[in-house]
């Protein structure tokens, strides 16, 4: 299925003259189109805003703020650094902590909304039934990656976090994965293609690849048996990583809830080596 800027391109010569501006205008500068409202893309390209609302109708969205949301998702893998932060600047300047605040909030809103609680309660299971699990997750994408495995390692007995210092490691850590176990990507754009090779191999081996990624429309999800998407906002050249992690966070917390007393007797052994070594600081009680 072509993305919108694809079918911009085939259906350019059947449009009326206000849309082949308004297509013509996202062509050009995608990356600032996807960023503006309905009005001032109107103002840019001299149509009504009106005209505008109507073209995203006629193109299948309920609304503009749908094309929009698809446009952004087409984008932001394509955007270098640079232009992040040309576009971030230019969106949040008057009111910096509010507005990225606020854009973290309206993520886990939607994130709510989107996710799929059955493929979720899937993902569970196959955890929870798997031999091994292998968790990864590259550069930005490395912190829920870490986070998840950590917690995963509390409440499993055979996890492995993948390290990729190089592609070869990737591989060589991966080499025995099977049918029995269970593979984890991590990636948002910009997507690495270190973890869609792993996944790729792992899916070969015909363990179970788990995808926690951004859209359904993730290259991960090629290789995903199962998916797990949370919205990723860009509201500077460091995309906002608050969704997924609230997502992780309720998978650690579904996955403790269905071992039940399996969790509480490992972590209460934990407390007790925890408190022998002196592992974290007590509160003084005088």
């Amino acid at each position: 299925m072509k993305n919108l800027l694809g079918r911009f391109e085939d259906e350019l010569p059947v449009y009326s003259k206000a849309q082949r501006l308004i297509a013509g205008y996202i062509l050009e500068n995608y990356d600032k189109a996807a960023f503006v409202t309905a009005g001032r893309l109107a103002a840019r390209v001299g149509v009504s805003e009106s005209t505008v609302v109507r073209f995203a109708a006629e193109l299948g969205y309920d609304g503009y703020p749908e094309m929009q949301r698809d446009l952004q998702d087409i984008v932001k893998n394509k955007l270098t650094a640079t232009q992040r932060i040309e576009l971030s600047s230019e969106k949040i300047r008057e009111d910096v902590v509010g507005s990225v605040l606020r854009s973290d909030a309206e993520s886990i809103l939607a994130t709510i909304d989107e996710i799929n609680r059955d493929e979720f309660n899937k993902v569970c299971e196959c955890i929870l039934s798997a031999k091994n699990i292998y968790v990864i997750g590259v550069r930005a994408s490395s912190a829920p990656a870490q986070f998840l495995g950590f917690y995963l390692n509390l409440m499993f007995p055979n996890v492995h976090i993948i390290s990729t210092i190089s592609v070869s490691e990737v591989f060589e850590q991966i080499l025995r994965i099977s049918d029995e176990d269970v593979f984890i990507g991590v990636s948002f754009p910009r997507y690495s293609k270190r973890t869609l090779k792993a996944m790729k191999f792992a899916h070969s081996r015909g363990a179970k690849v788990i995808a926690l990624t951004d859209t359904e429309s993730s290259p991960l999800c090629r290789y995903a048996d199962y998916k797990m998407t949370a919205r990723s906002g860009m509201v500077s050249f460091a995309d906002s990583l608050v969704a997924p992690l609230s997502l992780i966070n309720a998978l650690i917390a579904a996955l403790s809830i269905k071992k039940g007393d399996e969790v509480v007797k490992t972590l209460s052994n934990l407390e007790t080596i925890w408190d022998e070594y002196e592992v974290y600081e007590k509160a003084d009680n005088e």
